[in-house]
């Protein structure tokens, strides 16, 4: 699937979709019109979810779209009432975990690439990053970016692209073992009738689809599966968090059943995906070099170390920093704000405080640069001003001894961090994983 929005085949075969009974192959799975679900006590047994993941797990792509809402995280963790957007996904499937697509939200467009379920990618304009949390957009805008998630999950903007992959879901779908009366003894447990209506049924999913609601483990939470009426049954949607992850607070404890997915899914000829693996490979081949990596380092991998040198009467402090880099290929830029700290001691059995309580006596900003693979850049700045001339002089004795202890307060801003692309692996990867979908050929 291209990331090219004009009109194109996909989208004229999107458009021709119509509602009622189409004759199609066992493998296909097509959202049809949409409108209420309906799944009562009386139904038969339903469909066994082992049964259609197997479908799934052969199909050679699979094509998703649908939407959710992304909501504000208060400062105490907690989830505001009211969302401050939707996002909406074009994508396409492939593999083991190969995912090509588009997501959009207030109006702007990010591109997305996970190649063999391992190395994510963005590339969005500067607005869109911003929306996506990134803290210095300006300087990664227009460019493909790699994305490292601390839980080693791969999500942008709340969907776990890693769910979407015609292997990863048709395995998730089909335990080992099933009982083929339509309760799986292994894998997604199906929950009683009367909670279909929990999660609304996706839009393009038909009247009469075979809602089969599944409880959550301890990484997911619930949703719904939705089947075509007609057997063998296909997969046509889903509704749900199992596929939503919230990257402020882990996965789904305080995420509200407003925020679930809806999406529906068709599965696509080898045609189709072999136009995926072809954009997927031209992507790659324009990476640069070096890119843009959006990840959070540990303690491990990157520290820092403070110094204070008094200048003269220690009415101004030279306050420097030292920044470690042991990523072991990343480099590294970063800003720090100083804040120079006091507190008055004891000395010779004189309280000169009640409290050896600190107090800020001035602050300055500095930016270091970059810190290659396993080097230590240093840089510093000046305090002055007069929260520190009245420090000092309150606390120098008759004989010009300063009773004053400084330390600094280091706040540090990650600018940047650049890798290697690696796209030469990627690539690899890439072509052997299209050869296990679509053969030698």
């Amino acid at each position: 699937m291209g990331i090219d929005t004009g009109p194109g085949p996909r989208a004229r075969s999107r458009g021709a979709r119509a509602c009622g009974p189409l004759a199609l192959a066992a493998v296909l799975l097509l959202p049809a019109c949409s409108g209420p679900g309906a799944d009562d006590d009386r139904s038969p047994a339903r469909p066994s979810l082992a049964a259609v993941g197997a479908v799934v797990a052969g199909a050679a792509a699979l094509d998703w779209s649908g939407s959710w809402r992304q909501y504000h995280r208060n400062p105490d963790g907690t989830t505001a009432d009211d969302p401050w957007s939707t996002v909406t996904a074009e994508l396409r499937s492939l593999g083991n975990g190969d995912v090509f697509g588009t997501m959009s939200a207030n109006g702007r467009t990010a591109q997305v690439m996970l190649v063999s379920g391992t190395t994510l990618f963005t590339k969005a304009d500067r607005a869109m990053l911003h929306t996506m949390g990134v803290e210095n957009p300006a300087a990664d805008a227009g460019r493909w970016r790699e994305v490292r998630r601390p839980d080693g999950s791969h999500e942008v903007l709340g969907l776990r692209l890693d769910r979407l992959a015609p292997a990863a879901l048709g395995a998730a779908l089909a335990p080992s073992k099933a009982s083929g009366t339509g309760k799986d003894t292994t894998g997604p447990s199906p929950m009683p009738s009367s909670a279909t209506g929990r999660f609304r049924r996706p839009a393009g999913v038909p009247t009469d689809a075979v809602a089969v609601p599944v409880r959550g483990d301890g990484t997911t939470r619930g949703g719904t599966y939705w089947l075509s009426a007609d057997t063998p049954h296909r997969l046509l949607g889903y509704s749900g968090l199992g596929f939503r992850h919230d990257s402020q607070a882990g996965p789904h404890e305080t995420m509200s059943d407003a925020a679930a997915a809806a999406l529906t899914v068709r599965a696509e000829d080898t045609a189709s995906a072999r136009a995926g693996y072809a954009d997927m490979r031209s992507a790659l081949r324009a990476l640069p070099a070096t890119v843009p990596v959006s990840t959070t380092p540990t303690a491990a991998q990157l520290s820092d170390t403070t110094d204070e040198e008094c200048g003269v009467r220690c009415h101004t402090v030279v306050v420097a920093v030292a920044l470690t880099n042991r990523m072991p290929k990343e480099s590294v830029t970063a800003s720090y704000r100083l804040a120079l700290t006091g507190a008055k001691r004891m000395d010779g059995g004189r309280l000169l405080l009640d409290n050896l309580v600190h107090e800020e006596l001035g602050s300055c900003t500095v930016r270091l640069p970059a810190a290659r693979p396993g080097a230590t850049v240093r840089g510093a700045c000046t305090v002055s001003g007069a929260a520190l001339r009245k420090a000092v002089d309150a606390a120098l004795d008759r004989h010009g001894f300063l009773h004053l202890d400084f330390t600094t307060e280091a706040t540090r801003r990650i600018d940047r961090i650049t890798g290697p692309s690696r796209a030469e692996d990627l690539l690899e990867g890439l072509v052997s994983g299209a050869a296990d979908v679509l053969g030698a050929g």
